[in-house]
C-alpha cells in the first residue's frame, strides 16, 4: 500500500504519455479547423442546428475534413478523461487541476464547434481555437510540472 501523497510511477509515466499525445492530436486538430473554416463548405441545411445535431451532420453529411476534425474532437474527449482519471491516480493536486482544466477547454472547443456548424459564426471559430490553446497549454503544464517527478521517465 502506499503512503499518502505518494507518486505511483506507473500512472506518472501514462499521464505524461496521454498529455503529450494530446498535444499531438490537439496541433493536428488545430491544423483540420483552420482548413474546415478556410475551404470546407458547410452545407446550408446545417445552419441553424442544434449542437447535437451540429456533431451528428458533421461526422455523417460534412466534407471529409470537418468529419475528421469532429472525430478527432471526440477521440481528445475521451483522452482528456483519461488524463484526468490518470491524473487522480498520481495524487498531485495541480496536475489534477492542469488535467481537469485541459478537459474543460476541449468539452468547450467540441461546444463550439458544433455551434460553428451550425452558425458558421467567427465567434464559435475563435473559441475552438482559443479553447485548443488552453488545452494544449494545461497539458504542457503537466509535462513541465511532473518532468522530475518518480516514474517519469523509464531510466
Amino acid at each position: 500500500m502506499s503512503r499518502p501523497g505518494a507518486t505511483n510511477p506507473k500512472a506518472m509515466r501514462g499521464l505524461r504519455a496521454n498529455s503529450f499525445a494530446a498535444i499531438v492530436v490537439l496541433l493536428v486538430e488545430y491544423g483540420l479547423g483552420v482548413w474546415v473554416n478556410l475551404y470546407a463548405h458547410l452545407p446550408a441545411s446545417d445552419h441553424g442546428a442544434n449542437i447535437a445535431s451540429g456533431y451528428g451532420r458533421a461526422v455523417a453529411d460534412g466534407p471529409v475534413g470537418l468529419s475528421a476534425h469532429a472525430l478527432l474532437g471526440l477521440v481528445l474527449i475521451v483522452s482528456a478523461v483519461t488524463a484526468l482519471v490518470r491524473s487522480l491516480l498520481v495524487r498531485r493536486p495541480v496536475l489534477v487541476a492542469a488535467a481537469a482544466a485541459a478537459l474543460v477547454a476541449i468539452v468547450v472547443a467540441a461546444l463550439s464547434g458544433a455551434r460553428f456548424v451550425g452558425s458558421a459564426d467567427n465567434g464559435s471559430s475563435m473559441g475552438m481555437a482559443a479553447a485548443a490553446g488552453v488545452a494544449i497549454g494545461a497539458y504542457a503544464l503537466v509535462l513541465f510540472l511532473s518532468a522530475g517527478a518518480p516514474g517519469a521517465s523509464r531510466s
